[in-house]
């Protein structure tokens, strides 16, 4: 625990110098980058969120990965990917969310919540295109800018009582 809260504010203070450069200039996003290999960070973030499943009766399974690296800031795509899979956490009560990295650098959960209906999905993508207000870590909103800036993309599929794919393109 005391390794997770030492990473945890290490992140966290990048985190903010990231978002500052954001707010002030967001092309300066792409002087942050370095080379990371997602097969290797995955697994830390599912750890890292593996607390928040205990009373819930969840699973966190990540399935076999392709080594696969991207040139990116890594403080922004642990903050995106833990973000996706906290939503995911809450939004689900017992089962399994799968987290899955494709050879391309796509990032897909599924987990196997309450699930939204083709109506709530397009509210959800036009209130990250407002720029509105989720609640809890980083936010949909900051997510969707940042991979606005990035060049990456953020896909939402779900139905009501089945859950959600969530898939993040970051290539």
């Amino acid at each position: 625990q005391v390794l997770r809260i030492h990473r945890t504010a290490r992140n966290v203070e990048q985190l903010i110098s990231l978002l500052l450069v954001l707010v002030k200039d967001p092309s300066l996003l792409g002087a942050a980058s370095e080379r990371v290999a997602l097969d290797q960070l995955l697994p830390g973030i599912v750890e890292d969120h593996r607390h928040l499943t205990r009373d819930k009766g969840l699973t966190l399974v990540l399935e076999p990965m392709p080594s696969c690296e991207i040139v990116a800031p890594e403080t922004i795509v642990q903050a995106a990917i833990g973000n996706l899979l906290r939503n995911a956490i809450e939004s689900s009560d017992r089962g399994e969310i799968r987290i899955r990295l494709q050879a391309d650098a796509t990032v897909v959960i599924e987990d196997p919540g309450h699930g939204m209906s083709p109506e709530e999905i397009s509210e959800l993508y036009a209130r990250v295109a407002r720029g509105g207000r989720d609640g809890g870590g980083i936010g949909l909103d900051l997510i969707s800018r940042l991979c606005e800036h990035l060049g990456w993309r953020l896909v939402f599929s779900s139905a009501p009582g089945r859950g959600t794919r969530t898939t993040l393109h970051l290539r």
